[in-house]
Protein backbone atom coordinates (compact mmCIF):
# COMPACT_ATOMS: atom_id res chain seq x y z
CA UNK A 1 0.00 0.00 0.00
CA UNK A 2 2.89 2.35 0.69
CA UNK A 3 3.90 2.26 -2.99
CA UNK A 4 0.58 3.48 -4.37
CA UNK A 5 1.08 7.23 -3.72
CA UNK A 6 4.55 7.03 -5.29
CA UNK A 7 3.13 5.33 -8.35
CA UNK A 8 0.54 8.10 -8.73
CA UNK A 9 3.16 10.80 -8.13
CA UNK A 10 5.22 9.31 -10.98
CA UNK A 11 2.20 9.71 -13.24
CA UNK A 12 1.80 13.29 -12.06
CA UNK A 13 5.46 14.21 -12.62
CA UNK A 14 5.69 12.89 -16.15
CA UNK A 15 2.13 13.57 -17.18
CA UNK A 16 -0.33 10.87 -18.08
CA UNK A 17 -3.53 10.02 -19.82
CA UNK A 18 -5.98 7.23 -19.19
CA UNK A 19 -7.25 4.59 -21.56
CA UNK A 20 -10.45 3.89 -19.67
CA UNK A 21 -13.55 5.93 -19.01
CA UNK A 22 -12.13 7.61 -15.90
CA UNK A 23 -9.53 10.31 -15.45
CA UNK A 24 -6.66 9.88 -13.00
CA UNK A 25 -8.58 12.13 -10.58
CA UNK A 26 -11.58 9.79 -10.74
CA UNK A 27 -9.34 6.76 -10.26
CA UNK A 28 -7.72 8.33 -7.17
CA UNK A 29 -11.11 9.31 -5.74
CA UNK A 30 -12.52 5.82 -6.29
CA UNK A 31 -9.50 4.12 -4.70
CA UNK A 32 -9.68 6.48 -1.69
CA UNK A 33 -13.41 5.89 -1.23
CA UNK A 34 -12.97 2.12 -1.42
CA UNK A 35 -10.13 2.10 1.11
CA UNK A 36 -12.19 4.30 3.43
CA UNK A 37 -15.19 1.99 3.06
CA UNK A 38 -13.15 -0.96 4.30
CA UNK A 39 -12.90 0.95 7.61
CA UNK A 40 -16.26 2.78 7.60
CA UNK A 41 -18.46 0.12 6.00
CA UNK A 42 -19.99 -0.56 2.60
CA UNK A 43 -23.62 -0.78 1.57
CA UNK A 44 -24.18 -4.51 2.05
CA UNK A 45 -27.69 -4.69 0.61
CA UNK A 46 -26.37 -5.73 -2.80
CA UNK A 47 -24.84 -9.12 -3.61
CA UNK A 48 -26.17 -10.72 -0.42
CA UNK A 49 -26.64 -14.19 -1.89
CA UNK A 50 -23.36 -14.08 -3.80
CA UNK A 51 -21.57 -12.97 -0.63
CA UNK A 52 -23.14 -15.68 1.53
CA UNK A 53 -22.71 -18.58 -0.87
CA UNK A 54 -19.89 -17.70 -3.27
CA UNK A 55 -17.57 -15.19 -1.54
CA UNK A 56 -14.43 -17.34 -1.44
CA UNK A 57 -14.76 -18.81 -4.96
CA UNK A 58 -15.53 -15.34 -6.38
CA UNK A 59 -12.48 -13.88 -4.68
CA UNK A 60 -10.26 -16.65 -6.03
CA UNK A 61 -11.78 -16.16 -9.49
CA UNK A 62 -11.14 -12.40 -9.30
CA UNK A 63 -7.49 -12.90 -8.41
CA UNK A 64 -7.11 -15.40 -11.24
CA UNK A 65 -9.05 -13.54 -13.95
CA UNK A 66 -8.98 -9.92 -12.82
CA UNK A 67 -11.75 -7.37 -12.40
CA UNK A 68 -13.90 -7.07 -15.51
CA UNK A 69 -13.70 -3.60 -17.11
CA UNK A 70 -16.72 -1.51 -16.22
CA UNK A 71 -17.85 -3.80 -13.38
CA UNK A 72 -18.80 -2.12 -10.12
CA UNK A 73 -19.87 -3.70 -6.86
CA UNK A 74 -21.52 -0.48 -5.69
CA UNK A 75 -22.53 2.48 -7.88
CA UNK A 76 -22.04 4.73 -4.83
CA UNK A 77 -18.29 4.13 -5.22
CA UNK A 78 -18.28 5.51 -8.76
CA UNK A 79 -16.47 8.85 -8.68
CA UNK A 80 -18.07 12.08 -9.84
CA UNK A 81 -17.23 13.25 -13.35
CA UNK A 82 -15.90 16.53 -12.02
CA UNK A 83 -13.30 15.02 -9.66
CA UNK A 84 -10.19 17.18 -9.47
CA UNK A 85 -6.74 15.65 -9.38
CA UNK A 86 -5.08 17.49 -6.49
CA UNK A 87 -7.88 16.94 -3.94
CA UNK A 88 -8.51 13.37 -5.14
CA UNK A 89 -4.84 12.47 -4.79
CA UNK A 90 -4.77 14.08 -1.32
CA UNK A 91 -7.83 11.97 -0.37
CA UNK A 92 -6.04 8.84 -1.57
CA UNK A 93 -2.92 9.63 0.46
CA UNK A 94 -5.06 10.34 3.54
CA UNK A 95 -7.10 7.13 3.08
CA UNK A 96 -3.94 5.02 2.78
CA UNK A 97 -2.36 6.62 5.89
CA UNK A 98 -5.60 6.11 7.79
CA UNK A 99 -5.82 2.49 6.67
CA UNK A 100 -2.22 1.75 7.60
CA UNK A 101 -2.78 3.28 11.06
CA UNK A 102 -6.17 1.59 11.56
CA UNK A 103 -6.17 -0.88 14.45
CA UNK A 104 -9.85 -1.77 14.54
CA UNK A 105 -11.82 -4.42 12.77
CA UNK A 106 -12.38 -3.97 9.04
CA UNK A 107 -15.84 -4.17 7.51
CA UNK A 108 -17.01 -6.95 5.17
CA UNK A 109 -16.54 -6.51 1.45
CA UNK A 110 -19.89 -6.29 -0.39
CA UNK A 111 -19.06 -9.28 -2.60
CA UNK A 112 -16.26 -11.17 -0.82
CA UNK A 113 -17.52 -10.88 2.76
CA UNK A 114 -15.28 -10.82 5.82
CA UNK A 115 -11.58 -10.59 5.05
CA UNK A 116 -8.61 -10.70 7.38
CA UNK A 117 -6.32 -7.67 7.56
CA UNK A 118 -3.89 -9.51 5.28
CA UNK A 119 -6.77 -10.29 2.92
CA UNK A 120 -7.79 -6.63 2.80
CA UNK A 121 -4.17 -5.58 2.22
CA UNK A 122 -3.96 -7.90 -0.77
CA UNK A 123 -7.34 -6.86 -2.15
CA UNK A 124 -6.62 -3.13 -1.85
CA UNK A 125 -3.30 -3.53 -3.67
CA UNK A 126 -4.94 -5.69 -6.35
CA UNK A 127 -7.79 -3.20 -6.77
CA UNK A 128 -5.47 -0.20 -7.01
CA UNK A 129 -3.22 -1.99 -9.51
CA UNK A 130 -6.31 -2.80 -11.58
CA UNK A 131 -7.26 0.87 -11.85
CA UNK A 132 -3.77 2.30 -12.22
CA UNK A 133 -3.11 0.05 -15.21
CA UNK A 134 -5.47 2.33 -17.13
CA UNK A 135 -3.16 5.31 -16.57
CA UNK A 136 -0.53 5.71 -19.28
CA UNK A 137 2.61 7.61 -18.26
CA UNK A 138 4.20 10.28 -20.44
CA UNK A 139 2.90 12.67 -23.00
CA UNK A 140 2.89 15.71 -20.78
CA UNK A 141 -0.90 15.89 -20.43
CA UNK A 142 -2.16 15.26 -16.93
CA UNK A 143 -5.50 13.72 -16.15
CA UNK A 144 -7.10 13.52 -19.56
CA UNK A 145 -8.58 10.38 -21.05
CA UNK A 146 -6.63 9.28 -24.13
CA UNK A 147 -8.16 9.89 -27.54
CA UNK A 148 -9.84 6.78 -28.87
Amino acid sequence: MNEIPGDVQGLLRGGSSTVGAWTLAQICKHMADTIDASMDGFDLRRHRLKRWFFAKPLLAYTYRRGIPPGYTIDPNLSPPGNAELTPSFAELERAIRRYLDHQGRLHPHPLFGRLSRKGWDRLHCFHCAHHLRYAVPGGGAVDKPAAT
